[in-house]
């Protein structure tokens, strides 16, 4: 069972998950966040001092969750080469799921990227994390050599950035699909 204080941060987070994610970090105030929490004014300050400090615990449990998700995706795939592209079965799901509204992270730093160090260094946080996992898969992948490891790693790393950039934008997966598509040829 949850501590009482666990909870409370799970219920700010729920909803500050679902605003900030929905209309913006900037058009989601402190008083909305508290009224759909239905929670006290003083117990979202008890466990944030600040909208940013709310911002940035945010951005790491969407990390932690979406990581997780990924990682599980990923490694329901037995063959390498697979492995890489459920990267991109991964992605279309989750727009899928968000109604096509693009990357969480992106969005927090096209509003507070810039106001807050700890909040654009939560950021490039996920996107080394994805890197890095995409760096492991096509290390592991036996590819056609077409490109070098670490050109193949930027191929796709870009590929999936901008395939979900525009997912968001056409409001469809058929971008996420043709980079699957082409990414599977250099495999």
């Amino acid at each position: 069972m949850k501590q009482r204080g666990q909870a409370v941060i799970d219920k700010i987070l729920d909803t500050a998950d679902r605003l900030f994610y929905e209309q913006g970090y900037c058009n989601t105030g402190i008083n909305q966040v508290i009224e759909e929490a239905d929670i006290a004014k003083a117990s979202l300050y008890k466990h944030f001092e600040s909208k940013a400090d709310l911002l940035v615990a945010y951005l790491q449990r969407t990390h932690q969750r979406w990581y997780q998700r990924l990682e599980a995706d990923v490694n329901n795939v037995p063959e390498p080469k697979g492995k890489i592209l459920a990267i991109f079965d991964h992605h279309i799901k989750r727009q899928e799921i968000r109604d096509f509204g693009g990357c969480p992270f992106i969005k927090a730093n096209d509003e507070a990227g810039t106001s807050d160090p700890r909040v654009l260094a939560e950021i490039q946080k996920t996107k080394i994390n994805l890197k890095n996992l995409i760096k492991r898969l096509v290390s592991n992948s036996g590819h056609k050599n077409i490109l070098t490891d670490s050109e193949l790693v930027e191929t796709i790393f870009l590929m999936v950035e901008g395939a979900v950039v525009e997912a968001s934008i056409f409001k469809q997966t058929a971008d996420l699909k043709s980079g699957k598509k082409i990414i599977q040829k250099l495999l």
